[in-house]
């Protein structure tokens, strides 16, 4: 059995092609979620795999025969509270804000307390090895996550007991070309995070040259492109995408933008930002939506007071197949919307970081509020033309989605460096 690890919407999103196409070619795979937070029956991408045979469950719920009534009760409890606390956050909550949140931490609180705890006492290297003595485990497949997180540490103790190997996937596109693109990261920390792994997938020769610079062996390291950005996925991805935008009325005559922020920890210039929002939100014939990303957490609060409508809810494909423009700091959405032909403006002045597809020069480049704002509105003009070259955007598609070969079969590259891993 090869099994899977993920924990967070980014991961599942990149992780879950690879799971689809092993799963089409008849190999046993299982998918695990080590997130107690993290709503499984609510994602479409889990949903699709569970339709196809996949296994897919909290590690928490497989594997546990031998732990006795006491870590059932405490199982049964944290992930009781977790899903309370999902609840209360549902859409149909919003009228009751105040109660709400108050209600939902408090159980919250709760579920991370007993997890905590049920974490301490049961979930060690002796039930990690049950795990993988039960499951046959060939391989054990995780994204890029952190060792001290979850149960991350005693899987791989366990692995290396057993000489079972280890595989670090992409959960996201690597798209900075300076160092230390969040603030408080460390090359020390980048080196411990990654060395303890037998294997490390990127997508491209930039992410690999940042984990060789930090003491990661090169030969641990291998470019096999982006699962999630790929051809055949993107083919895919298109059939089982939810559909939550409807098409309304005062859309009609306008440009439609979208703004994919990136995390304020990415360096971003945050009231800056706000005072973007203001600006966009003026705009005569022109409507702009925000979705912010997809690992919002505590910072969510800077949204609150936005003149921008926040589309957190709705898939970044689906708003980028409504949009006529997206903006962009540091987000991977730039990916589809160039593969879409829809003009991209990258706004270099709201970070501190550089990216790749500035260096390629695959993007509108954007200055400041005043280009901003005049981009804008020659785009609603149909007077203006994207000032990058097809020529430059496929040469940095081909750089970052199939690992710097113009043609190359992504998911099967994949599936052989999985299956290889385990002989």
């Amino acid at each position: 059995m090869y099994l899977f690890f993920v924990r967070a919407f980014n991961d599942i999103d990149h992780i879950t092609p690879i799971v689809w196409k092993m799963s089409m070619d008849k190999y046993p795979v299982s998918v695990y979620c080590i997130d107690p937070e993290y709503d499984i029956d609510n994602d479409y991408r889990l949903n699709f795999l569970k339709e196809l045979g996949v296994k897919v469950d909290y590690i928490y719920n497989e594997y546990d025969r031998e732990l006795g009534l006491l870590h059932q009760i405490m199982r049964f409890v944290f992930l009781k509270s977790f899903a309370i606390a999902r609840g209360w956050n549902s859409e149909h909550r919003k009228g009751l804000a105040v109660l709400r949140n108050i209600c939902g931490n408090l159980v919250q609180a709760v579920g991370f307390k007993l997890f905590k705890l049920t974490k301490k006492r049961f979930y060690g290297t002796r039930w990690a090895l049950n795990i993988l003595e039960q499951s046959g485990a060939k391989a054990l497949c995780f994204d890029h996550v952190r060792l001290k997180q979850y149960i991350i540490g005693s899987l791989l103790e366990a692995a290396a007991k057993l000489s079972v190997p280890t595989l670090a996937l992409p959960h996201g596109v690597y798209l900075y070309t300076n160092d230390l693109v969040k603030v408080e990261l460390t090359e020390e920390s980048r080196y411990d995070k990654f060395n303890r792994f037998n294997y490390i997938v990127v997508q491209n020769k930039l992410r690999k040259e940042v984990l060789a610079r930090s003491g990661v062996k090169g030969e641990k390291i291998f470019v096999l492109g982006s699962a999630r950005y790929c051809d055949e996925w993107m083919s895919q991805y298109g059939k089982i995408l939810p559909r939550m935008l409807k098409s309304h009325g005062e859309s009609a005559g306008k440009l439609k933008v979208v703004f994919m922020t990136t995390r304020p920890a990415y360096r971003i210039d945050v009231e800056r930002m706000l005072r973007t929002f203001e600006m966009l939100s003026r705009l005569d014939g022109i409507e702009v939506v925000v979705k912010p990303h997809t690992r919002t957490g505590t910072e969510a609060h800077i949204y609150d007071n936005s003149p921008l409508a926040d589309v957190s809810d709705v898939s970044s494909v689906e708003l980028c197949e409504w949009a006529d423009v997206m903006l962009v700091i540091g987000s991977s959405i730039i990916i589809e919307a160039l593969t879409r032909g829809k003009p991209a403006l990258y706004l270099k002045y709201l970070h501190e970081n550089t990216t790749e597809y500035e260096a390629f020069e695959a993007c509108w480049i954007i200055n400041g509020e005043t280009e901003l704002q005049d981009g804008l509105l020659l785009l609603r003009d149909g007077k203006g033309n994207v000032p990058y070259t097809d020529d430059n955007v496929n040469k940095w598609l081909a750089e970052i989605i199939y690992g710097g070969r113009s043609v190359r079969d992504v998911l099967s590259d994949y599936e052989e460096f999985i299956v290889n891993s385990a002989r």
